[in-house]
């Protein structure tokens, strides 16, 4: 048993997720490869990385056994496992894996329209969730609030900004001359792509009077 980052050899390494320090780097654990397990060894059981795999079967069966929860959204989807590994002198080990039920999954989504993203959620009562919505402007206050009262779990909700109103960002000179929400809008042009709503001009407007 061993945390290590360990790889058959010649295979590219599998990414490390994202809540988990790295060890790939000057004075972390180096790769070790497969091929360097003492052939008397009759089971290789790995720490480190959350999605459970078998990395090579010689000179044993050589496993990550993953967390049993998922700790990021990149984890999103991935089935959890525990493993019992019998193990006798002289002979192979038999490995079982038994699927993990309880526990909230992490569940990661994509809509074109708030209706199909309501649709979903309800469907979806006992995840975690973060989901994204692509929209030709941004998502409104009322947007929002339909989305998060259809659900509990919404742990990250994602405006992603497509379509025909999309602005290309030229970087133009900025003319210091303009009152403030010409500034502001030209600003919000070049840093998102496009033109702000008008419920967004209306808390810039709330906020400038402040």
């Amino acid at each position: 048993m061993t945390h290590l980052f360990m790889i058959k050899k010649g295979e590219t390494p599998p990414e490390e997720p994202d809540d988990e320090k790295p060890i790939l780097h000057v004075g972390g654990a180096q790769v070790v490869y497969t091929n360097n397990i003492p052939k008397q060894i009759q089971y290789t059981a790995l720490g480190h990385l959350h999605r459970p795999h078998q990395m090579d079967n010689q000179p044993c069966p050589v496993v990550y056994s993953g967390s049993p929860i998922s700790y990021s959204f990149s984890e999103a989807n991935q089935q959890k496992y525990v493993s019992i590994v019998e193990i006798y002198p002289n002979q192979k080990a038999t490995r079982l894996q038994i699927e993990l039920k309880e526990g909230k999954k992490l569940l990661r989504k994509k809509f074109q329209s708030i209706d199909t993203a309501i649709d979903w959620l309800k469907q979806h009562q006992e995840a975690l969730v973060e989901i994204t919505i692509q929209t030709e402007t941004f998502l409104t206050a009322q947007d929002r609030k339909k989305l998060y009262a259809n659900h509990n779990g919404i742990i990250t909700l994602i405006p992603e900004h497509i379509g025909k109103n999309k602005i290309e960002n030229t970087a133009p000179k900025i003319n210091l001359n303009q009152n403030m929400n010409a500034l502001f809008k030209q600003y919000f042009i070049a840093k998102n792509g496009t033109a702000p709503n008008q419920e967004i001009i209306d808390l810039f407007n709330e906020v400038k009077s402040e």
